[in-house]
C-alpha cells in the first residue's frame, strides 16, 4: 500500500470570487505557521450537500471531528512522530484515539488485514500521522541552546550547528556533560513535538479533547 494519502475527488463548484482548493480541501480558509492548510474538505463538503454532519462539530466555518483521547493515546502519537523507520507506517484511529502500526516491508496477516482497513477509511477513520522532519530537528536544538544558562557550553552547541558532519551526535555529545541539561532537552524537544501534533490534528480539522486522570 502507498504510504501517502489517496486523493479525494469532489465536484469543483464555480465559485463567484477566488477560492482556494487542493486534493484535500473544497476551501483553504488559511494556514497555520506550520503550513499547514484550514478550512472545508471534500468530505466535509460533501455530507454538508447531503445534509450529514457525521457527528461532527462546528468550529466556525470547519467542522471539527471530535477526537477524544487519553494522555497516554497522546504521548504515543508523539513518539509515532517522532519515530522514522523505513517501512514502519504509523496511522491515528480517530474512533479510538489508538496509533497503529503499519509494516509495510515484512506484511503478515494482520497487516494485511490493517493495510486493508486504512485503504478502505483512510482520512475518514484512519489519517496517516507524519514523521518529524530533519529541520524540525534542528529547529529544536537552535532554539534549545538559546535557553542554555552556561555560556561555556551555549558557544559550544553554537559551533556545532554552524556547520560540520554528524551535527546532532555531536550536539547531544557535548549535552552528555550536564545531566541537566540533557534532561532538559528531551522535555523541550517533547513539548515542541506535543505542540506539532496538535497543530497537525487542527489542521486535518480534529479537535483533541484529552480526557485527564481525576
Amino acid at each position: 500500500m502507498s504510504g501517502g494519502k489517496k486523493k479525494k475527488k469532489g465536484p469543483r463548484i464555480e465559485a463567484a470570487f477566488p477560492m482556494e482548493q487542493d486534493e484535500h480541501f473544497y476551501f483553504i480558509a488559511g494556514y497555520t505557521e506550520g503550513g499547514f492548510p484550514n478550512g472545508i474538505t471534500w468530505e466535509e463538503h460533501e455530507a454538508e450537500q447531503n445534509g450529514q454532519l457525521d457527528g461532527q462539530t462546528l468550529q466556525g466555518e470547519v467542522r471539527m471531528i471530535p477526537l477524544k483521547i487519553t494522555e497516554r493515546q497522546l504521548q504515543e502519537l508523539v513518539e509515532a512522530y517522532d519515530m522514522n523507520v523505513d517501512g514502519i507506517e504509523h496511522y491515528l484511529n480517530v474512533e479510538t484515539g489508538d496509533v497503529e502500526i503499519l509494516n509495510t516491508l515484512d506484511m503478515d496477516e494482520e497487516d494485511e488485514r490493517l493495510s486493508w482497513r486504512i485503504e478502505e477509511q483512510l482520512d475518514e477513520v484512519y489519517y496517516q500521522v507524519p514523521h518529524k522532519e530533519s529541520y524540525e530537528g534542528y529547529e529544536d536544538m537552535s532554539k534549545f541552546a538559546d535557553t542554555v544558562d552556561d555560556e561555556k557550553l551555549r558557544e559550544k552547541l553554537y559551533h556545532i550547528l554552524n556547520g560540520g558532519k554528524k551535527v546532532f551526535r555531536r550536539y547531544k555529545d557535548a549535552l552528555s556533560s550536564d545531566a541537566t541539561a540533557v534532561k532538559r532537552y528531551y522535555k523541550f524537544v517533547e513539548e515542541r513535538d506535543r505542540e506539532r501534533i496538535l497543530e497537525w490534528l487542527r489542521a486535518e480539522s480534529i479537535e483533541a479533547m484529552i480526557e485527564r486522570p481525576e
